[in-house]
C-alpha cells in the first residue's frame, strides 16, 4: 500500500501540489504512520476474533491463559518494528516508477527479503531452537518474522532478542534515512523507472 500509494501520487500529479506545502520527507513518514496505523488496526482485529473464536470452539488443546501479554506484546512490538522497516523500503522503490503497472518489478527486491523470512518463520515453527532459525532471527530483514516465533515457543535467550531488536532498530532507521532521501530524489521525476542510485544524487542537489 505505501508503494501503490506513491506511484498514485506521482502518476496523477498530485504530489506536486503537496510538495508546495510540505517537504519529502514529511509526506512519506505521514503516509508511512497512517498505513502502519490501519495495519496495526487489522492486526488488533484478527487477533481479537482468533481469542474469541478460540474461546468459542473451546479447543482443548489450546490454552489462551498461557499465552499472556508479553507474547502479544511481542507480536505488535516485532510488527511496528518489521513495517517500518519495510515500509521505507517499499516507499524507495515505489517512488521509482510512475505508472502502476511498474510497480511489481519494482517490488521484487522487497519481495527478495521477505520471503527469506516468511520460511524461516515457518521452519522456526517446527525446530525454534535449531541453528539455522536462531540465526535468521538475528538478521534484520528477517528478524520481525522468526523471533516472535521463537520467543513465543520459549526458546529465545534475553541476548538474543536484544540482539535482533538493536540490529533490527539500527537496519530500520537507516532505511528511513535511505528511503527518504531515494523518495525525495525520485518523486517528481517521471516517465521511465529512475534508477536508486540517480534518486539518490538527485536529492542532494
Amino acid at each position: 500500500f505505501v508503494a501503490m500509494g506513491t506511484v498514485e501520487e506521482k502518476q496523477n500529479r498530485v504530489v506536486e501540489v503537496i510538495l508546495s506545502r510540505v517537504r519529502a520527507w514529511q509526506i512519506l513518514v505521514g503516509k508511512v504512520i497512517g498505513i502502519g496505523l490501519l495495519g496495526l488496526l487489522q492486526l488488533a482485529l484478527l487477533a481479537g476474533a482468533a481469542y474469541f473464536s478460540a474461546q468459542a470452539a473451546d479447543l482443548a488443546d489450546i490454552d489462551l491463559a498461557s499465552i499472556g501479554l508479553p507474547i502479544i506484546a511481542a507480536v505488535f512490538f516485532w510488527f511496528i518494528l518489521g513495517y517500518t522497516f519495510y515500509a521505507f523500503l517499499y516507499a524507495a522503490v515505489g517512488s521509482t516508477v510512475s505508472r502502476q503497472e511498474d510497480l511489481q518489478g519494482a517490488m521484487m527486491m522487497p519481495i527478495a527479503l521477505i520471503l527469506p523470512g516468511y520460511f524461516l518463520a515457518l521452519f522456526a515453527a517446527e525446530n525454534p531452537d535449531g541453528l539455522v532459525p536462531t540465526l535468521g532471527s538475528m538478521v534484520p530483514p528477517w528478524t520481525p518474522f522468526v523471533m516472535p516465533v521463537r520467543i513465543a515457543a520459549g526458546v529465545a535467550q534475553p541476548w538474543e532478542v536484544f540482539v535482533a531488536v538493536a540490529g533490527t532498530a539500527a537496519a530500520a532507521a537507516a532505511l528511513v534515512w535511505i528511503g527518504s532521501r531515494v523518495y525525495a530524489g525520485a518523486l517528481l521525476r517521471t516517465g521511465g523507472k529512475v534508477k536508486l542510485l540517480e534518486a539518490w544524487r538527485a536529492a542532494a542537489e
